[in-house]
């Protein structure tokens, strides 16, 4: 069964070439979530389009908040939007589009755990915010992994960052920079979901593991794996 989609709406701001980036989970390091721009408008309607600068259809949920950076909107969401038929039922997605136009870029898709809702919750996606760093962007997959991927993809004609056997290279496939996965390289056990919204100090990233119990809600299967 399709569920209804969810629907990512870029407003119109009213006064002339207003723009800011948001390149990350609250716009800040301080999460305070408080933009500085004047000028935005109240209301909108996206039947008449009034106040709105354009639209794009996600999957059926979308948790965390967008991300703007280098004229590149990032969004979490699950697969029910089906984009490419050649990957095909419940993932992780990560969409990106471009800021001026609501043109779709790309998306990163993440199957499912074997190991079920106790580690990767059905439908819930990727319900990371990426942190968006220059032209790189973090997040966190559904799957446990810290990911770099190159804000542009393939657009830039370019395979950038260690990783190079990437399956897909379509124009609307994501170019994988390094992929950490927690789960293989420190023991974690996400509870439900792994959903850390990255953050950056200097060189260093800094994830959540998501490290938790298990479906009794009293055992924790991993005790010894660090939760940062």
């Amino acid at each position: 069964m399709k569920r209804a989609p969810v629907l990512l709406v870029l407003l119109a701001a009213t006064g002339v070439g207003l723009s800011a980036d948001w390149p990350m989970w609250g716009g800040t390091p301080s999460r305070n979530m408080v933009s500085s721009i004047t000028g935005l408008p109240t209301t909108w309607d996206i039947k008449t389009g009034k106040n709105v600068k354009w639209v794009a259809e996600l999957g059926s949920q979308s948790y965390g908040n967008p991300v703007v950076g280098g004229g590149v909107v990032m969004i979490g969401t699950n697969n029910e939007a089906l984009r490419d038929p050649k990957q095909p039922g419940d993932r992780g997605v990560l969409m990106a589009f471009r800021e001026a136009t609501g043109e779709f870029m790309w998306q990163a898709t993440f199957e499912k755990l074997a190991s079920g809702r106790a580690n990767d919750w059905p439908f819930q996606g990727i319900a990371s915010s990426p942190l968006i760093v220059g032209e790189v962007a973090y997040f966190t997959s559904n799957r446990g992994q810290i990911v770099a991927v190159d804000l542009q993809g393939f657009h830039d004609n370019e395979n950038d960052g260690p990783v190079k056997d990437e399956k897909l290279t379509g124009k609307n496939d994501p170019d994988i920079i390094w992929i950490f996965d927690m789960i293989e390289e420190v023991g974690t056990f996400p509870h439900n979901l792994a959903n850390c919204s990255p953050v950056a100090d200097g060189d260093l990233l800094y994830c959540s593991t998501g490290n938790g119990q298990d479906e009794s809600h009293v055992n924790i299967p991993s005790p010894k794996a660090p939760s940062i």
